[in-house]
């Protein structure tokens, strides 16, 4: 009998917003989906909140992440058995209360029921979060997170860490705020893959790309990666990139991510500021393509958040061999080691300084380079994962058998 693996994808197929964590379900599906063993298939579900069901997914069309559908393909309900797996990695905060019951009807039938934990942070610092958001269609954030929360940690059989710095985090919290239930899930953890181009990425380029591009690379280009809030450190970053400039540096600073919560000041700095395209570039919502295009033509990413549950831009940048400077926390230890720059510091003068430390050791070639980093392929990432997924169930090889020759 072939057992199968539902892989949620849920908010992608509903809209792909293009952050990290769509990479992260386009990339591990798509690896999921290469080579699965013998007797197992790996079937994309969505939630339909209509029904309160889960179907199947356009599994086409759900990996391209440019929001068309294949209306040829037919969606079906899906009828769990002893020995299927369900498996979210997707973070569907918007549907999952409806589908706390199904869940529930997947473990009643014998299915293994799985959530990926990015972070506990909207749990840990919910000040950072009040509020609504566009993203969430006027929801509030953090209310939505604190409910899914409650519903993977009550109905889940395990939850999958991105890191252990989480999986210590979420082990803490469970211990702490235990949820109601006589058994707590099993906790595990991996790491995330590297490869933009291995997520089945997002394609096109604005016009003005190749203009932008070569200026990042004529320039001493540094890069901030993810969405604008108040703990990821731009503010910080710009007050430290306005002395420099102020100062005659011939250096450049990069946000890509979309407006997160309370961060109206910010924007209006950005918008308003005189080196808007000059030497501060704020590109709002691009496509994985164009930020591949950033990565290569960056000279360092800034890493300069509070918290973080792994920190995908971080890998990503090291796979192009593009050096990191990024703030002394538990997690950042964990996936760059000894081959990043750390900043201990709380002020725009302590990371002025630090800046200034770094363009000179990269000037007589002393700068760190993140070469001796671990930088995992999306195939390795989902090795790992699914390695986690087994070690749950008893068998932590159950996915590296013999493979199938053909699609299932």
């Amino acid at each position: 009998m072939c057992h199968r693996l539902f892989f949620d994808v849920t908010e992608l197929v509903g809209f792909d917003k293009g952050t990290g964590i769509q990479r992260v379900t386009r990339g591990l599906l798509l690896a999921l989906q290469s080579q699965p063993p013998a007797d197992w298939a790996v079937v994309p579900v969505r939630g339909d909140k209509t029904t309160g069901r889960y179907v199947t997914a356009l599994a086409a069309s759900d990996a391209r992440g440019d929001g068309s559908r294949d209306l040829m393909v037919s969606e079906r309900h899906i009828e769990p058995r002893a020995g299927d797996i369900f498996l979210s990695v997707d973070l569907a905060y918007n549907i999952t209360p409806e589908l706390r019951q199904e869940v529930v009807r997947f473990r009643e039938s014998g299915a293994a029921v799985y959530f990926v934990i990015y972070d506990l942070i909207p749990l840990m610092y919910p000040e950072w979060f009040h509020g609504t958001n566009a993203w969430f269609e006027g929801n509030d954030y953090l209310a939505l997170f604190n409910y899914w929360f409650e519903c993977v940690s009550e109905e889940a059989d395990g939850l999958v860490c991105i890191s252990d710095s989480v999986r210590q985090d979420l082990r803490a919290w469970l211990a702490k705020h235990k949820p109601k239930r006589e058994v707590l899930p099993k906790l595990e953890y991996f790491h995330l893959g590297s490869d933009i181009a291995e997520s089945v990425p997002s394609m096109g380029l604005p016009d003005d790309a190749e203009e932008v591009l070569a200026r990042l690379k004529s320039s001493s280009t540094f890069l901030m990666v993810g969405t604008l809030e108040p703990r990821k450190g731009h503010e910080l970053a710009l007050d430290a990139f306005e002395r420099l400039w102020a100062e005659g540096a011939d250096v450049d600073l990069v946000f890509v991510g979309r407006v997160g919560w309370k961060i109206e000041r910010l924007v209006a700095r950005l918008q308003a500021h005189s080196m808007r395209g000059k030497r501060l570039f704020w590109l709002e919502g691009i496509t994985d393509e164009y930020l591949r295009g950033v990565y290569e033509s960056s000279s360092a990413l800034l890493g300069l958040s509070l918290a973080e549950g792994f920190g995908l831009p971080l890998v990503e940048a090291a796979h192009h061999n593009v050096p990191l400077i990024v703030r002394d926390i538990p997690v950042f230890r964990e996936v760059c080691g000894n081959s990043a720059t750390y900043f201990n510091g709380a002020s725009a003068d302590d990371l002025h300084d630090l800046l200034v430390s770094w363009l000179a050791a990269r000037e007589s070639g002393k700068c760190v380079y993140p070469d001796g980093m671990e930088v995992l392929s999306w195939a390795e990432s989902a090795k790992q994962l699914m390695a986690a997924v087994g070690r749950m169930l008893g068998n932590e090889h159950f996915w590296s058998e013999k493979c199938a020759s053909e699609s299932l």
